[in-house]
């Protein structure tokens, strides 16, 4: 499996197009763009219709998915949160599909995501590939069974029993480093902080996000009829 070498964006209509070889020519509904024109800034297909050639960014990506996977809303209140770069070493469980793992892989240094289903850990390990990226490790293996990384500045767990990780997160971070955990229902959000008492893991915030988009078209000014609304519980922790 290739990763994406550019995107094509068509100026008139917006349509985006994924290109995984420019050596050879790419063909679409408004025509054939020439291999050689993937150099440009700007190319032009055989109908003549202009698009914009850009670098892939990360959320360019179109991703093979599985199970649930973690909101951008979500991700990107946790990247703030914990004030994620180039430094930090993170594992992540469970993989999943890897959204999360390769929103955090885009910004810190190395990352060892954890999955033990067999069939989630083929599309982590795709999409994986798929990005390009080099500074993933998956392991397909529990992390109840234990971390075997150490000096961790970042532990993220979408797991159904993220009580089963304290002995090892506390053992795995760094003082000061970060615990981040999804959940979905309060019942655990409840079981999971009251496994971290009298450990060195500090509970420092639950919360949720909420997310609602406006439709603003000519004199149209209104928030959008649906939104996204609760996608999980965000458990925001740190090791002292």
């Amino acid at each position: 499996m290739r990763s994406i070498q550019k995107i094509l964006l068509h100026k008139k209509t917006k349509t985006t197009f994924m290109v995984k070889d420019t050596s050879i020519d790419f063909h679409t509904q408004f025509g054939t763009i020439p291999a050689d024109q993937f150099e440009k800034e700007q190319a032009k297909s055989s109908k003549g219709d202009l698009f914009l050639v850009l670098d892939p960014y990360f959320k360019d990506l179109d991703l093979k998915r599985g199970p649930q996977i973690v909101q951008t809303k979500d991700v990107g209140y946790i990247l703030a949160w914990s004030g994620c770069n180039k430094k930090f070493k993170v594992v992540d469980a469970g993989g999943g599909s890897g959204s999360m793992c390769l929103a955090l892989a885009n910004v810190c240094d190395e990352i060892t995501t954890y999955e033990i289903n067999a069939e989630h850990f083929d599309v982590v390990q795709r999409n994986i590939k798929l990005s390009g990226m080099t500074n993933i490790h998956a392991r397909h293996a529990s992390i109840y069974n234990g971390i075997k990384e150490d000096e961790l500045d970042l532990i993220t767990l979408d797991l159904p029993e993220p009580w089963r990780v304290i002995e090892h997160a506390k053992t795995a971070l760094k003082p000061g480093g970060f615990l981040v955990v999804y959940l979905p229902n309060l019942t655990q959000v409840t079981q999971f902080i009251e496994s971290t008492r009298k450990t060195p893991i500090y509970v420092d915030r639950t919360l949720e996000l909420l997310e609602r988009t406006w439709k603003i078209h000519d004199k149209i000014l209104r928030p959008e009829f649906q939104m996204l609304g609760h996608t999980g519980f965000l458990i925001l922790c740190r090791r002292f």
